[in-house]
């Protein structure tokens, strides 16, 4: 029974087991919670939105970069006459390689601190980069590479020019991701400056083994290759502790 008197025009308040239906009710009609279907945002909305925001974290300068390179092979096949086929092998590889290795890590994450409070996954966040960073290279090879085969510079023709740079494209940038989940993007910078040298050199004709050239061709395999290396680093990360940081305070 209530014991406070009931005031003019003010009703009692429902009994305690049902104060909280009410006022959740009540909220409900007035639009305060409206129907939590109506809140949930699809799958594909959700991503669009999380590459929006990385694509506003990277650093200005991963754009620019790629740019420049792609610039400066079209710029060697059209004016200076250099062999398409070699100057996109090399230059496709080197801006992705590079470009993906510093997507992990607090040494180059301006946001890193307000990313990792965040309850997105380490795995999503760095899935997204990869897709932006490989995804604006891979359009601008493409890119490069129909301007130059529009221009003739290319006689076998575009497919026939993707061929030459889109393996080892994928293999680069995916060991470079996967050495800067596990060890330090400097160090993945570093190998990956040395796995491209080695074709260049060959270039020059410097003696370079023929296997390791093999693996510096588009196929099959080294799609395969690029691919579950790249798997791996996803999975990788946010879950192992990489060497640069294993002995120091948490």
């Amino acid at each position: 029974m209530n014991n406070r008197p009931e005031r003019e025009g003010i009703p009692a308040p429902p009994p305690a087991d049902q104060l909280i239906p009410a006022v959740l009710a009540a909220s409900a009609a007035e639009g305060g919670l409206g129907d939590v279907r109506a809140h949930v945002v699809p799958a594909p909305r959700r991503a669009w939105q999380l590459l929006v925001m990385e694509a506003r974290l990277l650093h200005p300068g991963v754009w620019a970069a790629s740019l420049l390179v792609m610039a400066v092979c079209v710029a060697s096949s059209m004016v200076w006459w250099a062999v398409p086929e070699a100057v996109l092998g090399l230059g496709a590889p080197l801006m992705a390689g590079l470009g993906v290795a510093g997507l992990y890590g607090p040494e180059r994450d301006r946001a890193f601190e307000v990313v990792a409070v965040t309850p997105t996954s380490p795995r999503v966040v760095l899935l997204a980069r990869v897709t932006l960073v490989f995804g604006y290279d891979l359009v601008l090879a493409l890119l490069a590479s129909g301007l130059l085969a529009v221009a003739g510079r290319s006689p076998a023709g575009v497919v026939a020019l993707v061929t030459t740079w889109l393996g080892p494209m994928a293999l680069l940038a995916a060991v470079s991701l996967l050495l800067s989940v596990c060890w330090h993007p400097g160090g993945a910078i570093g190998v990956a400056l040395a796995a491209w040298s080695v074709p260049a050199l060959a270039l020059t004709d410097v003696p370079v083994p023929d296997g390791y050239l093999v693996i510096w061709w588009s196929g099959p395999w080294t799609i395969g290759l690029a691919v579950a290396l790249a798997g791996a680093a996803i999975a990788l990360a946010g879950r192992v502790e990489p060497m640069r940081r294993r002995h120091a305070g948490h």
